[in-house]
């Protein structure tokens, strides 16, 4: 979970100052504690920054991607006869579609959980953390 000793020292901080309120804490307290403290815990987690960096990152794939799929898409809508402009703005669409899709898979590729999940996890160790 943590990569440095200091990530760890620095969660153990933020548990222990916030211990005395803790000892009695509803739902709600925690949800504001959690949404104070989010981003330095998420910030620490390795696996949340691997998983946040393939969502994010180009690579020339990414370009030979769109690169490949506004030519596939062009030539396809050229079948249709629909005009110039036309046959650009629906294959600019198609070039968005491909990409987007490459990158939604390349995403899951990287890793078999979503951010989403990842964060549930960090927000349930937080929390057993603080009892």
């Amino acid at each position: 979970m943590f990569k440095t000793t200091q990530q760890i020292i620095f969660f153990n901080y933020l548990c222990t100052q916030n211990k005395q309120k803790l000892t009695f804490m509803t739902e709600q307290e925690f949800e504001q504690l959690w949404q104070a403290n989010r981003q330095q815990l998420l910030a620490n987690d390795e696996e949340y920054q691997r998983i946040s960096k393939s969502y994010t990152s180009s690579s020339w794939l990414d370009y030979l991607v769109s690169i490949g799929g506004f030519v596939i898409c062009e030539k396809f809508i050229q079948g249709f006869n629909l005009g110039y402009v036309w046959t650009f703005l629906l294959a600019a669409l198609g070039m968005v579609i491909v990409w987007y899709g490459f990158r939604l898979i390349k995403g899951r590729l990287s890793s078999s959980k979503t951010l989403e999940e990842v964060e549930q996890r960090v927000k349930a160790q937080y929390k057993s953390s603080l009892h």
